[in-house]
């Protein structure tokens, strides 16, 4: 009898273990999942093409070392995260008409600076060749700030890009 008793009162101890091992497993879960979606989140709600990119590595990482609570995230919302394929898009087009925005303003600053060096050094009484070599010289600036902004536009579009088909897959995943 004191065996039987000893018996029940090891499983009702084990139970009582596992039901609290249980808990304490759900309770981390839900915990990593707040601590995710508190830190990630407010990058995306900003939706800065710029941002999002710095992001990407810490929501990459966290993919990595918490793929349980990322999925869990995901299928919750029924989009990817912490980028959601809108989010993405909404930056995509900011950056695009940023890009757009930007081209205007170069191209019509330097038409204007070409003009006013034009009609100083004509009114200043230099020579066709020296005018057409300070001129080219401002072309040359012209270029050289046009290449290095299209390559930040390219990096960052292409970063976007990715960022949205990765939304897009974990979007059809869940």
């Amino acid at each position: 009898m004191t065996e039987a008793l000893i018996f029940a009162l090891i499983c009702v101890v084990l139970f009582v273990a596992e039901r609290a091992r249980r808990d304490l497993a759900r309770q981390h879960r839900e915990r990593l999942v707040a601590i995710l979606i508190t830190s990630l989140s407010p990058a995306a709600a900003r939706s800065e093409p710029r941002d999002l990119l710095a992001w990407r590595g810490a929501a990459d990482t966290a993919r990595r070392l918490f793929p349980d609570a990322v999925g869990a995230i995901e299928r919750r919302t029924g989009e990817a995260f912490p980028f959601p394929h809108a989010v993405v898009d909404d930056a995509h087009a900011r950056w695009t008409a940023e890009w757009l925005a930007w081209e205007r303003r170069h191209d019509a600053d330097f038409k204007q600076r070409a003009n006013a060096l034009e009609t100083d050094l004509r009114a200043a009484g230099d020579t066709p060749a020296g005018v057409r070599a300070r001129l080219s010289a401002l072309d040359d600036e012209k270029l050289q700030a046009y290449q290095e902004r299209y390559e930040e536009y390219v990096r960052i579009g292409n970063g976007l890009a990715a960022l949205r088909e990765r939304a897009s897959e974990g979007e059809r995943a869940s």
